[in-house]
């Protein structure tokens, strides 16, 4: 099964099979493959288990926040292509 890794405004990233409303897609793929790129692009809270999003909490506005994302977005799918490469 296809799972997905996707954010909210505050920057936390989940990975699952369903998309919680409001969210945005940062990529898909086997859960294993994402959860090893997250942890590999991804920063982490002060809880030390949640992955957040570099960028957007820290994001003033929505523009700034959305800019974020679609810069980890593509720093995700390099980090996807190098993940389990032959």
């Amino acid at each position: 099964m296809i799972s997905k890794a996707y954010c909210f405004r505050s920057g936390e990233i989940e990975i699952g099979t369903v998309v919680d409303d409001g969210a945005i897609v940062l990529a898909k793929g086997s859960k294993v493959r994402l959860h090893d790129a997250v942890a590999g692009c991804a920063r982490l809270a002060y809880d030390n288990r949640t992955w957040l999003v570099p960028g957007i909490p820290e994001a003033r506005t929505d523009d700034e926040a959305l800019e974020a994302c679609l810069r980890f977005r593509q720093r995700l799918g390099r980090s996807l292509k190098l993940v389990f490469t032959p």
